[in-house]
């Protein structure tokens, strides 16, 4: 930053001290012809005055017309071959006369200006013009008038002198400037530095103040902060995941060890280790149920795996669904119903999907008590199909809407086999969905039952998944 500031600073002036140099240099150039112009002028018509005898043959200098002393300003009468007619005193010595071929050259009565270097190396400018009115003959003359530009190279000499020494100071001053301005403008930012390097695992709640910081480093703290409050969340989400998952696959090894050590205090009959065996293997069943879960929303969280899309009639999926959760629902006196769905189709992952309408079902049959009723049926709105599932169980209470697709989150509210269940499905359902690009919508009222939405795309196409509560 400081490099660049200079650079940047230091070119700006450099563009702006050669600007004006240039506009002096000008400057002097037009002030030094417009002398020569009017003393060009002021010399014709001071030879017009003369008598004509005082021209004519005439070598004399015009120093007492002139000047008394060596002048910075010459003048020069010629004739058409170039021969010099009458000078200024001293004027062939310093300023070599034109040619005759430079003289016939000049067509403009207001002259040609031009800048020599003298006999001694001095410069000069010149200006020549034809002379007009009664004097000019049968034979063309011509009026030069030339200025020693010898005092203007030193005065602008002197200011080079000047302006490299500004340029030195100023390239001093931009480094010194510059650098001061960069530690200005980084301190905001080794403030947001040291702050990022105080952030931990266990500091996740520290954030960084936008308080004094200009606008183009606000928003970059508050991305920043935001992104802290995303990190923040999701250490607390695996970290409640990690704790529930424990707690959940704790019981039922604490019920294996407990079972095992019962049977290993004595010696038993053969029934008595057959029971044993059996109940171990319910709790094998349970936490492989358990972990077979965890390891599917691990993997939809990554969206490692790839869903396989395929044409899928939706009667005959639910047909299917319904006929495989029938013995359960039977058990259980609840009575399983399938509406039509009759040419729906859509493109959708059939494992996935038969998981999430299997997830609906027993979780509705767990919620509805003996002598109700869940009912299964798809229809079409738009480009979406949508899957719903409603039962006439015990409902669910306002308050537990907005968490019932939140991982581990039971409502036991006249639930039957709730020992059985970790709190997974719903949330199982929930990620299916957004994996699918749909969205989840639920409405329950206490006491009268429960209706789950699916809404997904009947094509390929899909974006991020949500769920609604009405």
């Amino acid at each position: 930053m400081t490099v660049w500031y200079v650079l940047s600073a230091f070119a700006l002036i450099l563009v702006a001290t050669g600007l004006l140099y240039w506009v002096l240099i000008k400057g002097m150039y037009r002030e030094d012809l417009q002398d020569l112009t009017d003393n060009l002028h002021n010399a014709n018509l001071l030879l017009h005055m003369s008598p004509a005898s005082e021209l004519a043959g005439s070598t004399a200098p015009l120093a007492g017309r002139i000047s008394r002393r060596r002048p910075e300003l010459y003048v020069r009468l010629l004739g058409s071959d170039g021969r010099t007619l009458i000078e200024t005193l001293g004027m062939s010595d310093q300023v070599p006369s034109p040619t005759a071929a430079a003289l016939a050259n000049i067509r403009s009565r207001r002259g040609e200006s031009g800048q020599i270097l003298s006999r001694g190396g001095e410069p000069f400018l010149t200006l020549i013009a034809p002379i007009g009115g009664p004097r000019t003959g049968a034979s063309r003359q011509y009026i030069e008038v030339a200025m020693d530009r010898a005092h203007d190279e030193f005065l602008l000499a002197r200011y080079r002198e000047r302006l490299w020494l500004i340029l030195g100071v100023s390239l001093v001053l931009c480094s010194i400037v510059g650098y001061l301005i960069a530690r200005v403008g980084m301190r905001p930012i080794e403030g947001i530095s040291q702050t990022a390097e105080r952030i931990h695992a266990t500091t996740l709640h520290e954030r960084i103040s936008t308080e004094g910081l200009p606008e183009e480093l606000r928003g970059l703290a508050e991305t920043f902060n935001s992104m802290l409050d995303r990190l923040e969340q999701s250490f607390q989400h695996i970290s409640q995941f990690s704790d529930d998952a424990a707690h959940e696959l704790r019981t039922p090894i604490n019920n294996l060890r407990g079972e095992i050590e019962v049977a290993l205090a004595k010696a038993r009959s053969a029934d008595e280790y057959r029971e044993v065996l059996g109940s171990c293997f319910e709790e094998c069943t349970r936490i492989s149920r358990l972990i077979r879960t965890l390891l599917f929303l691990a993997r939809a969280d990554t969206a490692a795996d790839a869903l396989q899309r395929e044409p899928i009639g939706l009667d005959e999926e639910l047909a299917k669904v319904g006929t495989f959760y029938e013995a359960v629902a039977g058990e259980g006196g609840v009575q399983l119903r399938i509406a039509g769905a009759s040419g729906l189709h859509a493109d959708l992952d059939r494992t996935l999907l038969q998981q999430a309408i299997g997830n609906l079902i027993s979780n509705s049959v767990a919620h509805t008590p003996a002598g109700g009723s869940v009912e299964l049926a798809a229809s079409e709105t738009g480009q979406d199909v949508v899957i719903t599932v409603t039962d006439t169980g015990c409902g669910i209470a306002p308050e537990h809407l907005p968490h019932v697709f939140e991982r581990f989150y039971r409502v036991e509210q006249c639930r039957t086999g709730s020992q059985q269940n970790a709190g997974l499905g719903l949330a199982v359902v929930k990620s299916i969905v957004s994996r699918h690009g749909g969205r989840v919508e639920i409405e329950s009222k206490v006491g009268e039952g429960t209706r789950v939405r699916l809404i997904l795309p009947s094509s390929a196409a899909g974006a991020s998944g949500e769920f609604t509560i009405s």
